[in-house]
């Protein structure tokens, strides 16, 4: 049978090699080494090593990156709470000029009486003569709005107005605005008088200047019961020749100077500066 068979395979292939070659070239055959076939104690290392140490460093950094940004944020918070505590140690910021007038006494009329005739002088209602310069900051384009306004400022108590109509070069002006508004609330508004008349003279430019010119008036005041018994209610004449100044930018009229005078004893030294 052996023998049958051996015949068999020397007809089917010429030779041993060729039948090996046959059947186990496909497998490429390579001879074991017994010394690296050995088995190892050591517990295989998993194919996700990488990825999950890729993931351990990726959440370490995250949590790194999260943790700087909480400590700047803490670092911002203290720095700004130390601030308010030394903002609170100097004392509550200090009074703007709008928030002392406002605490400012004011003789200002009414709704009901800006519709009469204002008390300038100029037959118009107060609505359309004074009161768009006095509430809405209209500028005054010629010297006897300047004078009429600034006297009903004084009359109504309208110390801002009166500021803000005054000249940079005006011996009044006073940059520290607060001090300025304090000095005109407690010296300069003649709350011992009543106004009473204001009598405008003609517009006077000067010769060699276009923004320069001069106003001569009168301004009559009536003393309150509460002055001088010696003068309470007699009425007296304060005359004044002012200067004015216009801006050459936009034509605004203000306040510069005045040379007042007055005939009432007790008033000689008075300033009123319509």
């Amino acid at each position: 049978m052996i023998v049958f068979f051996l015949l068999l395979l020397s007809f089917a292939f010429p030779s041993i090699q060729q039948f090996s070659s046959a059947f186990f070239s496909p497998f490429q055959i390579v001879p074991i080494n017994f010394e690296q076939s050995r088995i190892s104690t050591r517990a295989p290392t998993p194919t996700w090593t990488t990825t999950a140490t890729s993931r351990i460093h990726d959440y370490g950094t995250t949590s790194l990156a999260a943790a700087s940004k909480k400590k700047r944020n803490d670092k911002k918070r203290r720095q700004a709470a130390a601030g308010a505590q030394t903002a609170k140690g100097f004392g509550a910021a200090p009074p703007t000029l709008q928030q002392i007038l406002s605490t400012f006494p004011s003789r200002a009329p009414s709704m009901e009486e800006s519709l009469t005739e204002c008390d300038c002088g100029s037959g118009k209602p107060y609505s359309d003569c004074c009161l768009p310069h006095h509430r809405d900051g209209k500028i005054c384009t010629t010297m006897t709005q300047v004078l009429r306004s600034r006297y009903t400022a004084f009359k109504y108590r309208n110390i801002g107005y009166i500021m803000s109509t005054t000249h940079e070069t005006s011996r009044d002006f006073r940059e520290d605005k607060v001090a300025w508004a304090k000095s005109f609330d407690k010296d300069g508004m003649f709350d011992s008088f009543d106004f009473v008349q204001l009598e405008a003279g003609p517009e006077k430019f000067t010769n060699d200047n276009e923004h320069e010119g001069y106003l001569e008036f009168k301004v009559t005041l009536r003393a309150r019961e509460d002055w001088q018994d010696s003068l309470a209610g007699q009425e007296m004449v304060i005359k004044e020749r002012s200067k004015f100044l216009r801006d050459p930018e936009n034509g605004s009229w203000k306040y510069a100077s005045g040379d007042v005078r007055s005939y009432v004893k007790g008033l000689e030294d008075t300033t009123l500066n319509p």
